[in-house]
């Protein structure tokens, strides 16, 4: 009776035991009865051959599931990393088209201004182009900016002469000349008027004299 009491006990304790979690007092007691009992031992064996089955799959699940958060970790670092390189670029090309349009709006107006006159200079969106030519004249109207003082953001029209082009009248992108028909309705420009803005519905310019487009031309 009392070796079925001990045993009981002992089989209790066998798996704190295999887990070295139980003090070394308890580690003896169990020990000795070891030695005496063959069933104990027996059942130890088994135990301990079940636990480190046990053990061994729960390790194999950590390492998978190490596996597999690592992997998630580098394609969210991959992904990062890429998001990043694209803001990185959009950031350098509206850095240098901003930096390119204004000194192109500089380099045009230091030009006018060394001929001696000062024009009245604004920025507009071109909204229409007269298809028809009458007498080698264009009509071009724009709408100004919300940039522009309040005086410049109405919609103005003017006279294009063909045959003035390249003398007395220029059209200019990224400093160098261009044509006439490089410019498209809807492009950004910076409109050199030297002379007056005349009431009407459109106001009408009296002396444009320079366009320098900002947007990219084909």
């Amino acid at each position: 009776m009392r070796e079925n009491r001990d045993c009981k006990i002992i089989q209790d304790l066998l798996p704190n035991y295999i887990e070295k979690l139980t003090n070394e007092e308890t580690n003896n007691y169990i020990e000795e009865h070891l030695k005496e009992c063959d069933e104990c031992k027996k059942t130890f064996k088994n135990m301990q051959k079940d636990l480190n089955i046990n053990s061994s799959k729960r390790d194999n699940r950590e390492v998978k599931y190490i596996k597999k958060y690592s992997e998630k970790l580098r394609i969210l670092k991959l992904i990062i990393i890429i998001i990043l390189a694209i803001a990185l670029v959009v950031m350098t090309y509206c850095y240098f088209q901003f930096r390119y349009g204004y000194f192109r709006v500089a380099d045009a107006y230091h030009e006018t201004i060394t001929e001696g006159i000062y024009p009245d200079t604004f920025y507009a969106t071109i909204e229409e182009i007269s298809d028809s030519e009458v007498y080698g004249i264009k009509e071009i109207k724009i709408k100004g900016l919300n940039i522009n003082d309040i005086n410049h953001r109405g919609e103005y029209y003017f006279d294009v002469y063909l045959d003035n082009i390249g003398d007395n009248f220029k059209i200019k992108w990224n400093e160098t000349d261009i044509n006439f028909e490089q410019l498209k309705v809807g492009q950004t420009v910076a409109i050199y008027n030297y002379g007056d803005a005349l009431e009407a519905e459109p106001n009408y310019l009296t002396s444009v004299r320079m366009i320098v487009v900002l947007d990219e031309v084909i």
